[in-house]
């Protein structure tokens, strides 16, 4: 029991976030490299072009790929716990079969439909020709979440850290030349190859677990992976709804605005998702299997989720002030002075991050607990919200519509997801919680005003700066509280 609560303590939180957290200063650099290189090389409609290709494979590996992403960290993470090896052999052989058959059954959709997708995309065949070619990555990126769920799931952070790390690397030392020649004509292979270049690190790594693969029959393999593929659809189709949403979105900015506007769009998301949300992302590495593990102990589960959401508080707060404070140089820095027109959008997007990390800690526990039916339902439910919304605001306001729509989808997203989890298993936010959200909700209230208010000159910064430096204490004062993170870090410099 002791044991128990230490891993889910705010120190265990705490040392995941910082092995992964590191990992994503080290992508969050590469991608500010990247995205200001290919901004400069592109411009917007060739973003807008590379958005249409992604969010187009996105969805269908979302359909084909079965859910695999995230039903298998779970199995394998719960056969790790139980310490059975031959449960262990049987759950990796069954993961590595279904990778296989969901991946080359992406790659025959996209290549067969390429035509379709093309038209459908961007109202004409042009595409086709590149859709086929990429068919080819809808195979190594549904391997490579085998590999990646593998690693996760037997709590080897550290392999996943590096794989991550060099794949990342690699793919940009590799793309941006290819950019730089063949500027639009380079989109298509910069893509693949990047896919590929992910596959191969991935594989590298997660080598080192080791395992017996297991001879099964076609009724055996089935019946081992049935609760893995029952949950990974139910997951599959959630996240297509999601994906379709993102993806009609697009199509009609496509079409009611243009591609620029599409690529105006992206480039603002891409920094709430790319620099502000991996935050998020390095805190799921950990809590997903973790709270999958905990899975019938609903007070426990009630414990971890307050501490995540509250450590989420914490670490992503002062990166929202900055960027709602300093919006136009942030744009200017990470892409170019052609992508200004997102500035009030960015800062709507920001509010509706942090309302999002909070929802986000909620979500995880729905799909821990395998309710399927729910999960499903909030999907359709989210959809509609949002659709609706950002199409209606668009129509009426442009891109500072949709960043309207983000928050007020959100408020209504999480309320939701607030009010089921309590009739699901009793979820009620403790008083560390109420009183981190006050504050910190507070301080991004006050920048979100502040932003709206003085867009440029000298009150502009001296609040700006005011804010960053406020939320940097309380951030730090609050760490420090429940970790003692001072007393860390003095310790670490005097060791080295």
């Amino acid at each position: 029991m002791s044991n128990e609560k230490d891993r889910n303590s705010y120190g265990s939180v705490f040392k995941a976030i910082a092995l992964f957290g590191g990992v994503k200063v080290f992508q969050i650099l590469i991608s500010i490299i990247r995205a200001k290189l290919i901004a400069i090389l592109i411009g917007p409609t060739g973003m807008g072009i590379s958005n249409l290709f992604l969010s187009t494979t996105n969805t269908i590996g979302h359909v084909t790929g079965c859910g695999l992403q995230t039903s298998a960290v779970r199995d394998v993470a719960k056969s790790y716990e139980n310490g059975d090896q031959q449960r262990i052999n049987t759950t990796i052989t069954v993961l590595r079969g279904f990778v296989w058959f969901t991946g080359l059954l992406g790659a025959l959709v996209v290549f067969f439909g390429a035509g379709l997708l093309s038209r459908f995309a961007f109202g004409n065949g042009e595409y086709t020709v590149g859709f086929r070619i990429l068919s080819l990555m809808m195979v190594f990126s549904q391997i490579n979440v085998g590999q990646v769920a593998l690693m996760q799931g037997t709590f080897h952070y550290k392999d996943m850290a590096q794989a991550t790390l060099w794949g990342h690397l690699l793919s940009l030392l590799v793309t941006i030349p290819i950019y730089y020649f063949c500027r639009e004509d380079g989109i298509v292979p910069a893509l693949l190859i990047a896919s590929l270049i992910t596959l191969l690190f991935s594989w590298y790594y997660s080598r080192k677990q080791k395992y017996e693969r297991i001879t099964l029959s076609f009724k055996q393999f089935f019946q081992h992976g049935r609760g893995m593929i029952s949950l990974g659809i139910v997951l599959a189709v959630g996240g297509l709804i999601s994906n379709l949403s993102s993806y009609l979105l697009n199509i009609f900015i496509s079409n009611f605005g243009s591609l620029h506007d599409v690529g105006l769009y992206s480039a603002g998301i891409t920094i709430s998702t790319s620099y502000v949300f991996l935050v998020l992302t390095a805190m799921s590495t950990d809590y997903v299997p973790r709270i999958a593990a905990l899975s019938g102990n609903e007070e426990e589960q009630v414990n971890v989720i307050n501490k995540q959401a509250v450590m989420v508080m914490l670490l992503i707060t002062p990166l929202i002030v900055f960027f709602m404070a300093f919006a136009k140089e942030a744009i200017c820095i990470l892409y170019t002075s052609e992508f200004l027109p997102i500035i009030s959008m960015l800062v709507f997007i920001m509010v509706a991050t942090f309302i999002q990390a909070i929802s986000w800690c909620l979500s995880y526990a729905i799909i821990a607990r395998g309710d399927s039916k729910v999960f499903l339902y909030l999907s359709i439910f989210s959809c509609i919200v949002f659709v609706s919304l950002k199409v209606g605001l668009y129509a009426l306001k442009g891109l500072v519509g949709i960043g309207v729509a983000q928050v007020t989808g959100y408020i209504i997203y999480t309320i939701t997801l607030f009010y089921i989890c309590r009739r699901l298993f009793a979820f009620r936010f403790n008083h560390d919680f109420w009183v981190t959200l006050r504050l910190f909700g507070l301080i991004c209230l006050v920048s979100f005003i502040s932003s709206i208010l003085f867009q440029e000159g000298v009150v502009h910064y001296i609040l700006g700066t005011i804010l960053i430096c406020t939320s940097c204490f309380f951030s730090f004062k609050g760490l420090n509280r429940r970790i003692h993170l001072k007393e860390q870090i003095i310790s670490r410099i005097k060791k080295r």
